[in-house]
């Protein structure tokens, strides 16, 4: 009885969860309540304040699952250890690369991403800050910080790259071209990835000159 009772438990827990995705996906942070998250889920309310203690903990725990952010391995596509004996330019380039990967496989999340980019509210705070930890830990590794610091810029060059790369996913998503890249054709992405490896190639002789 009890096991059953905790397999119950769980099926409910992560019927709110995709609830929320849900939500979140096609009506963006206004349409995120208790009530609408129970409607969806169906579950009386009461049941979330029992699991979750109410929506922020809701949300919190959506945010910590891979749904809807990929994990640092997942982005890494190997282990750290393995990952770490990469130059800095295929460091670079496996990120970028798993990274879309990992966006295409969710796309709520990339809906959520255009909600955030039009609405401000403390449960988009939320999961921003969830996000921002894990991808500052990638960063890091990608950028081998643990080895040394190849320009005081690092961070910010990341940073711009990577809000290119996930405006450029985001349009792909909304099926909307971009400064005439189609970005529903793979051709378009492969371009994009040449492009990328220019960049991270002329980065890294870039860090190395100056190293000399």
């Amino acid at each position: 009885m009890a096991e059953k009772q905790i397999k119950n438990k769980e099926q409910t827990k992560t019927r709110i969860l995709e609830a929320v995705e849900h939500i979140l996906s096609k009506d963006g942070y206004r349409g995120l309540g208790i009530n609408n998250v129970a409607k969806q889920a169906g579950v009386g309310k009461a049941l979330i304040y029992r699991y979750f203690g109410g929506l922020e903990g809701v949300i919190e725990a959506y945010g910590e699952t891979d749904a809807f952010w990929p994990s640092a391995r997942e982005i890494r596509g190997m282990s750290r250890e393995d990952f770490s004996a990469l130059s800095l330019r295929d460091r670079c380039k496996c990120i970028f690369r798993n990274f879309r990967s990992a966006l295409e496989k969710r796309p709520n999340t990339v809906a959520i991403y255009a909600w955030e980019m039009a609405e401000k509210n403390d449960a988009a705070k939320k999961l921003i800050a969830e996000r921002t930890q894990s991808s500052l830990d990638v960063v890091k590794q990608m950028l081998g910080q643990h080895k040394k610091v190849y320009s005081e810029y690092d961070h910010e060059i990341i940073a711009l790259l990577g809000a290119a790369l996930l405006h450029l996913t985001i349009r792909e998503h909304m099926e909307s071209p971009f400064a005439g890249l189609e970005l529903k054709e793979e051709d378009t992405w492969d371009r994009i990835e040449g492009a990328l490896d220019t960049l991270f190639t002329g980065l890294e002789a870039a860090y190395r000159n100056k190293a000399k």
